[in-house]
């Protein structure tokens, strides 16, 4: 249950300070840099562990950008960062509440606003910034895109009153925007700010280098410009069509199942590539939570997944604009929106959280929610499924409402050209169910769990893609899922070939024929009553077959010995 304040301070495990946390991101950074990234531990023993606690040892504001993913940026694995990724890396009030929820809950003291070279979003807020001739109207975009842009806008206008231009326009707009961010999450919010005061939080700035892959950490002010390095990117072609698109994450998610070595390309060559270009070709919703990484999830390097991250994944303007952004600039065909077990901002919302005193940020967080969780509770479940069944609503719910606010979306989805999919990740066994918005029970794809029956929720207009394409899929996957065995068929048993003759063999029990689980007579059924036993004398068809046992046979042996030797006496004497 969420409290605020610092009263929850003092309920938390020991977390590692600031000062600490810093060396540990540029260290990783480094080793990124240099292509010596450490293979972090991603196998069941981590996914299990990380079930039953969550510690971050730092927070990841940073854009959804697929060149940018902060755990292969700052070489970390499962459960060491908590991660808020949003086209731009805005601070809007979910992404604000994602971030105090990580400090005041779990503790964790470093919260790093990471910018990028390149930025997608702040070009375009360049670009709408621009003075225009008279009679010229703006470049239309939806409701949820202007809402993003806004943003950066600040950010923008301090870059061309220095009467800057070019790259050198792009950089300071995105020093800037960052430092703007990290302040804005201080102002913005007094938990935060009151933690800074008590030296448990800090807030800094820094951006990324596409080309280099360095991690440039920003002081007080900008620094200068650097050079400039690569031209603008051409608009990108347009992406896989969504079943392709699909099958791409079905394959990397198997081989994250598989505890195989990762093959995603995160060297310095595909660095110095993505500075052209990106092509990701999905997007992936999901929450921060730290354990629920979706580049290791799905074996992805760079430029692969466009994520959007914020706890619960809820889906706000900013989030929705994120989406409309990558369908519309990437010709990205697929959406997954991924929930996960043990969800903590679903959790927080179960038991009426209006009750609670929260943040403005964190109430206004738990309200996007709020409405699965009274689906839920119509299920009459109860305790850890009701969670489950919460999580699985939310989902789906988001999936819907995507596509209903969104007419950008409905009509790439009725064009052929964009689907939207509901899955939740399981912590423990690293599993994902992909689920069926319209209540039915969807066939997993190859080499995954079998889906969840979801409880009632709203449907979607647009089936997942995942039924229509399933054949094709399997056919194209790289890797083999294991086949089911046929059942196994128990042999009669042959009679018995020998007989032992002793007497003391003949009155030994038999020894039962052990029966291996799963194999031979099938167990009766529950609720059935055992069959009643055979009377004497029944005929109950072919005897089982015995076992052969030398200690037996050698004890009867010895008592037959016995038995001749003493007639033997008795005979003796009477002659």
């Amino acid at each position: 249950m969420l409290v605020a304040g610092l009263l929850s301070m003092a309920l938390l495990p020991a977390q590692r300070r600031a000062e600490e946390a810093l060396p540990l991101l540029q260290a990783g950074n480094q080793r990124f840099v240099a292509g010596k990234s450490l293979l972090q531990p991603l196998g069941c023993g981590v996914r299990r562990s990380l079930a039953r606690s969550d510690s971050p040892f730092a927070i990841v504001l940073c854009c959804a950008d697929s060149r940018v993913p902060p755990e292969h940026v700052f070489n970390c694995g499962l459960g060491e960062l908590y991660v808020v990724r949003v086209a731009g890396n805005s601070c809007d009030a979910e992404s604000l509440a994602s971030i105090e929820y990580a400090a005041q809950q779990l503790g964790v003291q470093l919260c790093v606003v990471l910018g990028h070279e390149g930025c997608g979003a702040i070009a375009d807020g360049i670009e709408a910034a621009r003075p225009r001739p008279v009679g010229q109207a703006p470049p239309s975009t939806s409701p949820a895109l202007a809402t993003l842009l806004e943003h950066a806008e600040p950010a923008v206008r301090k870059a061309l009153a220095a009467g800057l231009d070019g790259k050198e326009l792009a950089d300071r707009a995105e020093e800037e925007h960052a430092q703007d961010t990290a302040a804005e999450c201080l102002r913005r919010s007094p938990p935060l700010a009151q933690l800074r005061q008590l030296g448990r939080f800090t807030v800094r700035a820094a951006r990324y280098h596409t080309d280099s892959g360095a991690v440039e950490w920003l002081p007080e002010r900008p620094l200068e410009a650097p050079p400039a390095a690569a031209a603008p990117a051409e608009p990108p072609p347009k992406g896989l069509p969504p079943h392709l698109a699909l099958q791409l994450l079905q394959a990397g998610h198997r081989r994250f199942l598989s505890d195989a070595r990762p093959i995603g390309d995160i060297g310095s060559d595909r660095r110095q590539a993505l500075t052209l270009e990106q092509r990701p070709y999905a997007i992936v919703v999901t929450c921060a939570d730290a354990r629920v990484v979706p580049e290791h999830l799905f074996d992805a390097g760079l430029g692969e997944l466009f994520v959007v991250r914020v706890a619960g994944n809820v889906l706000d303007d900013e989030v929705l604009g994120s989406i409309e952004y990558a369908a519309t600039h990437f010709g990205t065909s697929l959406c997954v929106v991924l929930g996960h077990s043990q969800c903590g901002a679903v959790k927080a919302a179960v038991p009426h959280p209006q009750t609670e005193p929260l943040t403005p940020n964190l109430r206004a967080l738990l309200a996007h929610i709020e409405p699965s969780v009274e689906r839920a509770l119509r299920s009459g479940k109860g305790g850890d499924a009701l969670l489950a069944e919460a999580i699985r609503c939310h989902v789906l719910h988001t999936v819907a409402e995507a596509l209903a606010r969104s007419a950008l979306l409905r009509q790439l989805a009725d064009d052929g050209r964009f689907a939207v999919l509901p899955a939740v990740y399981d912590l423990a066994s690293g599993d994902i169910d992909w689920l069926q918005s319209d209540g039915a029970i969807a066939p997993a794809p190859a080499g995954e769990s079998k889906p969840q029956r979801p409880a009632e929720v709203v449907p979607t207009r647009h089936p997942p893609v995942a039924h229509e394409h399933e054949q094709e899929a399997a056919a194209a996957a790289s890797e083999t899922p294991d086949q089911e065995l046929p059942p196994f068929v128990a042999l009669p048993a042959p009679d018995d070939t020998a007989a032992i003759t002793a007497t003391t063999l003949a009155t030994a029990p038999r020894q039962p024929r052990p029966v291996h689980p799963g194999h031979g007579t099938p167990p009766a059924s529950a609720g059935q009553p055992d069959a009643p036993a055979a009377p004497p004398g029944a005929d109950s068809g072919p005897p089982a077959r015995s076992r052969f046992d030398p200690v037996l046979a050698l004890a009867a042996l010895g008592t037959t010995s016995l038995l001749l030797a003493g007639l033997l006496a008795l005979k003796s004497r009477a002659s």
